[in-house]
């Protein structure tokens, strides 16, 4: 594996001294001989490593003059890429300056060539002195140099089809099903129980858990789920921090414990909750403790869960666990894994032969699912039998193992020796200076391998360093070398993972020159290490006096702590990557202008540092600069002419950047009178790919100068924004006042026509009635997955989207003057959506093929929506695949067109469409399989309600008094929860819920006479809300659902909210029955002034809310309250007299409630 991660440095040295002796630069002159010799000689150590390859030589004399070679190959890679430097300093500064320079000046030609020729030939005499050792060796230059192709000419297959979608994961089906009756059973003692689930490394616990963690039971069982990756850093302050960020989704660094609990009580107090810790190896039980202590304290529901994956049955016991015992998968399950990997299409084909062979394979993996992957990846590009035979016939795998970790190690080497180049190799290796478990963003990973120098495409090749990262990336995921990919919404792979054990092999490859300080004890850098992470911890924290015992040479460093970063800058000058993540760090210092050979930045965590020094601009290698926010960019920034990817968290002026013709990224560009700062200056950025946000195009200057941003001509350009302001305005009325239509909008907006590769496209306060041409002309956006149309308050017409084939996602947000919408918005005029054949001749036509959510929002003026055509016309089909219906505030519309059959459709929600009458499709939707979710808030009849019923899940009826049409109570069979508010004439024909057998949420307000009957037979009913919305003539709280000694009453029921009103006088006694209950909330019970006795008859009740009763007084006794042994809560606000009786220590009630744990009073 050393001459590997030899043989790569060398290859790259190699291009850069074949580059170099190719340029007729002054420069150059003169040292030609010097580099000539340097290649030969670098192609005869490349002939030696071949040699010592194929004789398969592992001696230790060997080992010791690979790492002597690697650092000589590292010197002269620091050597070249100073020359490279050189060479681009004089082409830049020529280009802009006066040509003299003093003969003593660091720039002078001669000067540098004297010191260049000095360093080459200590050079070449070390490699001379590394022949005659390896001569002594017994190597011998082999004939053929190299046997692996060049990383160019390997045939990468499209990804989308070898991997395996881990929720359609095989053989755990009964895992599943038990694991998640362990997270929703009730028969624990603990307050906060843990269910492990435990199995040796490569067995599947993280993906066992993933799919109980994301099954639809657990989702509805548990109304927060965090999920923290743990590994060996358990440390009780980070994994707080990490829930805190899980539950908030904002960055959290807190170091006080106690803060962070609290924080944690805010945001569970009252939910029952699942944490996920995932891949522990804590076995210190005072740790353990520690960090329950601080969860109990989070005082959440009960109910509250803890899961665990871990290796070790030690860990599992020092957590009292619950423990699932992970089994390897069967031999039926093994193959059927294995065939989906190796015999997915573009790979292997299935034959007889190969089936032999692969069942042979299967056998010796031991039912291990990591092995099974690893093996299936290899074998996918193994077309030949020979191929698999010479897998079948591995001793070095087959014949030392018998442990499954043994044959996963043998395995992932296998597939590792098996990758078709060196640089590949090289880039899994660079892979484990990442923590383990670390989600690792498929760009900035691909960068980072080009700013090592990882990825050299040949000259003349079309491809790009970008290109040939993310195959090998795709290589990487089928060999189960990387796992657990995450999409965008074009399918993108944006981030993945390395198992923990392929971790460790990476490090191996590696040779320690990846040190990851998060996993060391101490501070001590091993002196071989090149790229280097450190944690700012005060244990660990790299000390000044340290930095001269640290290599010198260092290429990469992650810097997380950054008190001594100017010396550190100075005592490191060779790094080509450089992560700066401490938001204390508020400046840059000059230092960085004398990093000379970096080509990778990223300060996004610094987000204090708003400038970057003047000295910047010398940082002509830099391929990544990545910012959270700049005020300016500094003087000279189009220096850097190598700069390819420029990324930014928030968006900033950017004069003079089309001087970077090389960029790819840039996700943000802000239009401004500035200099510099208009369109014109994206003209020749044809390279720009992935997401662009053009913000303030109320600042063009010239609509007619638009189109030279030459957006028609950025084919890879997948997502496009153009707003009229800042994304996120603070003044509404900032860039024209109400009533103000823009008369150069649409000439703008004409000028800024995409590629037709374009897959998003976002419009946002364009101020005109019409939309530009090329959002009309037929399929010039033919490639659009998702369009988002947002405050287009002027405009009166809409896009032809119909017959897009991809389109997946049409969102429309205040197109203020839209009248109608006609059959050009289905494309009808030439129906040219996708299409299939029938039985009969005539080819069907399906308009919205691919759409799945589609959602109007707030267009006022809307009157009209026609139908594509009549329903009774077979020759075409619509929006076969919509799951998502979204109207909100359409309140002149009265009728919805014809929509098909509808048979994906998820998710309903009507609100605020008053003069609508029916919902769609009537004669369709009884077909319907899919309906979980339907919100309706119009006032009319609606028949169409009555085909919902066996599908609905989940049903609000809001403030609907004449709706009638709604589905007979004994149709809801699947319904979980149900609101009725306002809806009289619904409760009317709903004199009894007692069918509904999997209600679980209730939530009724209306006259007290028409509240259902038999409640309290609702078997599955766990949360009910009680009460009328005006007041009613009783004094006392009419309920009618159970008595005393009715032991069956309300058995699930855990949370109880009464709504009373103003002439009531008391609680009704019979609620005392439901010993379940955890929570009470009484509201409005205004003539009420003493609570009850029998209050402490709840032996689980954890929290007593008390709302606007504006005359109670009283609790009940001490010793009441006392018997409330679980009652950690009481909430007293809007009891004015009650109150003041529980003022802290003075009041008359104090001395009752001074032992709750949580009490606020409003």
């Amino acid at each position: 594996m050393s001459e590997a991660a030899v043989g790569v440095v060398t290859e790259v040295v190699l291009g850069k001294v074949v580059a170099l002796v190719t340029q007729e630069i002054t420069l150059v002159c003169g040292m030609k001989n010097k580099l000539k010799k340097l290649e030969e000689k670098l192609g005869t150590i490349q002939a030696l490593l071949s040699d010592a390859h194929s004789k398969q030589i592992n001696s230790n004399t060997l080992q010791h003059w690979l790492k002597k070679l690697k650092l000589i190959a590292f010197d002269a890679d620091i050597v070249l890429d100073e020359f490279g430097y050189e060479l681009l300093r004089q082409k830049i500064q020529t280009r802009k300056w006066d040509k003299v320079r003093s003969f003593f000046s660091s720039s002078n030609p001669l000067s540098f060539r004297v010191k260049m020729a000095h360093k080459i030939e200590g050079i070449l005499l070390s490699l001379d002195e590394a022949y005659i050792e390896s001569r002594e060796i017994g190597l011998h230059p082999a004939e053929q140099i190299s046997t692996c192709p060049n990383p160019i000419e390997i045939q990468l297959t499209d990804p989308t089809n070898p991997f395996v979608d881990e929720l359609k994961i095989v053989g755990r089906g009964d895992d599943i099903s038990t694991v998640k009756k362990m997270l929703t059973s009730s028969d624990y003692k603990s307050d906060l129980p843990v269910i492990a689930i435990v199995g040796m490394a490569g067995q599947g616990k993280t993906t066992l858990a993933q799919l109980v963690y994301n099954n639809d039971e657990v989702v509805r069982h548990f109304e927060k789920r965090i999920w923290i990756c743990v590994s060996d850093n358990f440390k009780v302050e980070r994994l707080l921090n990490e829930m805190l960020e899980s539950l908030t989704r904002n960055k959290v660094e807190m170091t006080n414990t106690e803060t962070l609990v609290n924080k944690l009580q805010e945001n569970l107090k009252e939910k029952r909750y699942l944490l996920v810790l995932d891949d522990v190896w804590n076995d210190d039980q005072d740790k353990w403790e520690s960090m329950r202590k601080c969860l109990l304290n989070a005082r959440s529901s009960k109910g509250s869960k803890i899961m665990v994956t871990t290796r070790s049955v030690t860990v599992a016991e020092v957590m009292n666990s619950n423990l699932h015992h992970l089994q390897t998968l069967s031999s039926d399950y093994s193959w059927m894994l294995f065939e989906k990997i190796a015999f997915a299409e573009g790979g292997a084909i299935r034959t007889r032969a190969l089936v032999d062979i692969g069942q042979r394979i299967v056998k010796r993996c031991g039912g291990v699912p990591l092995a099974i992957k690893v093996i299936g990846g290899l074998l996918y590009s193994k077309k030949d039998e020979w191929e698999w035979l010479e897998i079948d016939n591995s001793t070095e795998i087959w014949n030392n193992p018998n442990s499954g970790v043994d044959k996963i190690s043998s395995s992932i080497k296998l597939s590792y020796d098996h990758l078709p180049s060196l640089s590949l190799k090289q880039c899994f290796a660079a892979c484990s200076i990442f923590p383990k478990d670390t989600l690792m963003n498929k760009d900035i990973l691909v960068q980072m391998w080009m700013a090592q120098g990882l990825i050299n495409p040949p000259n003349g090749s079309r491809l790009q360093m970008e290109d040939i990262g993310s195959n090998y990336v795709n290589v990487l995921r089928r060999c189960s070398l990387l796992q657990d990919p995450e999409k965008d919404l074009f399918n993108n792979v944006t981030c993945c993972k390395m198992h923990d054990v392929v971790h460790d092999f990476s490090l191996q490859v590696s040779d320690n020159h990846c040190f990851n300080m998060m996993d060391k004890s101490h501070a001590t850098v091993d002196a071989k290490a090149m790229h280097l992470l450190l944690i700012s911890d005060t244990k660990k924290m790299i000390k000044k006096k340290d930095l001269k015992e640290m290599p010198s040479k260092l290429r990469t460093l992650f810097l997380n702590g950054s008190a001594y970063i100017k010396d550190i800058l100075a005592s490191f000058r060779y790094l080509s990557i450089l992560n700066v993540n401490d938001f204390r760090t508020r400046v840059l210092p000059n230092e960085i202008g004398e990093m000379k050979l970096l080509r990778y930045l990223d300060i996004i965590e610094a987000y204090n540092i708003s400038r970057l020094p003047d000295p910047f601009r010398k940082l002509y290698n830099l391929q990544t600069l990545r910012v959270h926010s700049l005020e300016e960019l500094p003087k000279g920034f189009g220096n850097l002419i190598n700069l390819r990817h420029f990324w930014m968290e928030r968006a900033f002026s950017l004069p003079g950047i089309r001087q970077l013709t090389n960029l790819r990224t840039l996700p943000f560009f802000v239009v401004s009178q500035a200099k510099k700062c208009q369109l014109e200056e994206l003209e020749n950025l044809d390279s720009l790919g992935g997401i662009l946000k053009i913000l303030w195009l109320k600042n063009a200057r010239h609509p007619d100068s638009t189109g030279k941003a030459n957006l028609w001509r950025k084919s890879s350009i997948q997502s496009l924004e153009l707003h009229w302001e800042e994304e996120f305005p603070f003044n509404r009325h900032s860039i024209w006042e109400e009533g103000v239509e823009n008369q150069n909008g649409l000439e703008i907006l004409e000028g800024l026509k995409p590629h037709p590769n374009l897959k998003c496209l976002k419009i946002k306060d364009f101020k005109c009635s019409t939309l530009p041409s090329w959002m009309i002309t037929k399929n010039h956006l033919c490639n659009l997955v998702k369009i988002e149309l947002k405050e287009l308050t002027y405009c009166e017409q809409i896009p032809s989207l119909g017959a897009l084939p991809f389109l997946q996602i049409i969102e429309m947000d205040c197109l203020g003057r839209v009248k109608r919408i006609g059959q050009e918005f289905y494309s009808c005029t030439n129906l040219d959506g996708a299409s299939r054949s029938n039985n009969s001749k005539e080819a069907i036509r399906i308009l919205f093929p691919a759409l799945r959510k589609l959602e109007l929002v707030s267009m006022y003026d809307l009157l009209e929506w026609s139908d594509a055509m009549i329903p009774s016309c077979s020759s075409i089909e619509i929006l076969p695949r919509l799951e998502d219906f979204l109207l909100t505030n359409l309140p002149e519309l009265a009728l919805l067109p014809y929509m098909g059959e509808l048979v994906c459709l998820q998710r309903l929600e009507i609100w605020n469409c008053k003069k609508l009458t029916r919902l769609p499709n009537s004669k369709g939707l009884p077909s319907l399989q899919g309906l979980t979710t339907l919100l309706s808030s119009h006032d009319e009849s609606d028949e169409s309600l009555q085909g919902f019923g066996s599908v609905i899940k989940t049903l609000y009826l809001h403030r609907c008094p004449n709706l009638v049409g709604v589905p007979e109570i004994h149709s809801l069979q699947s319904l979980r929860v149900l609101s009725v508010d306002g809806c009289d004439r619904v409760l009317e024909s709903w004199t009894s819920l007692e069918t509904l057998t999997s209600l679980e949420e209730l939530q009724i307000y209306s006259s007290s006479h028409l509240w259902p009957k038999h409640l309290q037979y609702l078997t599955s009913l766990e949360t009910l809300r009680i009460g009328v919305n005006d007041d009613e003539p009783f004094d006392y709280f009419p309920w009618n659902y159970s008595s005393t000694n009715d032991a069956s009453s309300f058995v699930s029921l855990k949370s109880l909210l009464l709504v009373g009103w103003r002439n009531v006088k008391s609680l009704p006694e019979q609620i005392q029955c439901i010993s379940g209950l955890r929570k009470l909330i009484i509201q409005n019970f205004d003539g009420l002034e003493t609570l009850p006795e029998w209050l402490g008859n709840f032996p689980c009740l954890e929290r007593l809310e008390l709302w606007s009763c504006e005359n109670l007084k009283q609790l009940p006794s001490v010793e009441a309250l006392q018997r409330l042994t679980t009652l950690q809560e009481l909430i007293i606000d809007q009891c004015p007299l009650l109150q003041q009786r529980c003022t802290k220590y003075s009041g008359a009630e104090w001395h009752k409630i001074a032992h709750i744990p949580d009490f606020y009073c409003g």
